[in-house]
């Protein structure tokens, strides 16, 4: 998501999603235990507005657990549950100032678009780039091509993805969302993508009872609404960079 937004602003550089792997703090356990056992988005945006983000060239993917090589701020290190609920709030987090490290890799903020709302989350991506959207995905394992229509109403989300772009398959009359995994080029459609079944509104509504599997913290509900096919329109973070 960092890596296409940055290049359509005319950023000619990439992020590393090792270091969020290695020094994220999650000490509320959000979507996971931290590192390679998870975490979400939102802090990720945190982690990357407050100290940066190294280049991939810098800090490549291993796909396990590292040292960070950078020190942890007290605040992020313990988030107290009311600078937590700042963290991961619904709406637009600018960066502090414009010597911040988030400013020198070029940010200017992120937002977390309101949950389960269509229209805001296909303009963020028809005028301002990818989105990052977590999705119930448990059953995307077998996909292979085609409009994916898989996930009951009620779905665990417990996923991240890049959502790239929509379309329609005029020869079926259905309209998709387009979605980058991170499950290797083999995967799926065109280099690891998948077309999943767009519902137009905030259709297709279930409940999540797992929320703990995908964006939720220690002290949660115990289930939340989640719309869209595969509960796409839940939870949705779209970041800001200064254009060039």
């Amino acid at each position: 998501m960092l890596d296409a937004n940055a290049e359509i602003n005319k950023r000619n550089r990439t992020f590393s999603a090792q270091e969020l792997v290695n020094c994220v703090p999650n000490p509320h356990n959000c979507g996971g235990n931290g590192g390679c056992k998870g975490a979400t988005v939102e802090l990720a945006m945190n982690w990357a507005m407050d100290r940066g983000l190294q280049t991939d060239d810098e800090t490549p993917y291993t796909g396990v657990d590292g040292t960070c090589a950078k020190s942890t701020p007290a605040l992020l290190a313990t988030q107290g549950s009311d600078a937590l609920k700042e963290m991961i709030a619904i709406g637009f987090h600018g960066v502090k100032s414009a010597n911040s490290p988030g400013a020198l890799i070029g940010l200017r903020g992120w937002e977390r678009l309101p949950e389960n709302q269509y229209e805001p989350l296909i303009r963020a991506v028809a005028e301002t780039g990818p989105v990052a959207v977590s999705v119930a995905a448990s059953g995307w394992q077998s996909y292979g091509s085609g409009i994916f229509d898989g996930c009951d109403k009620d779905a665990v989300i417990d996923h991240a993805v890049t959502l790239i772009g929509y379309g329609v398959d005029k020869d079926r009359a259905e309209k998709y969302w387009i979605i980058k995994n991170s499950w290797g080029s083999s995967w799926g459609e065109n280099d690891g993508t998948i077309r999943l079944l767009r519902h137009e509104g905030n259709e297709h509504c279930g409940t999540d009872y797992q929320p703990k599997e995908g964006t939720a913290c220690d002290g949660g509900p115990s289930s939340v609404p989640v719309c869209g096919m595969c509960g796409i329109l839940y939870d949705a973070v779209v970041p800001y960079f200064h254009k060039m």
